[in-house]
């Protein structure tokens, strides 16, 4: 058990965390902060993986250009999402 001083010295320690950091501070106590967010950047991985192959073999080179462009485009806007949101 925490005897008196010691609960006033996490309290203070609690206070300046809320001041200094809200967002991790959101992050320990479960605030709306604390929502995971969807794993895009994954998404767009996997789907890289699966579409290459059949662009490859369906429109060759060419296909193959457009969809690398396509998920680099993707993640350019999950990454210019995440800048903008902060």
């Amino acid at each position: 058990m925490l005897n008196d001083e010691d609960r006033r010295t996490i309290a203070e320690l609690e206070r300046r965390i809320h001041l200094t950091d809200p967002d991790f501070a959101a992050r320990m106590t479960g605030g709306p902060a604390a929502e995971v967010p969807f794993p895009m950047v994954a998404v767009l991985c996997a789907a890289l993986f699966i579409l290459v192959p059949p662009a490859m073999l369906l429109f060759g080179w060419p296909g193959l250009i457009v969809v690398v462009d396509l998920f680099l485009l993707g993640i350019a806007g999950v990454l210019v999402h995440r800048h903008l949101r902060r």
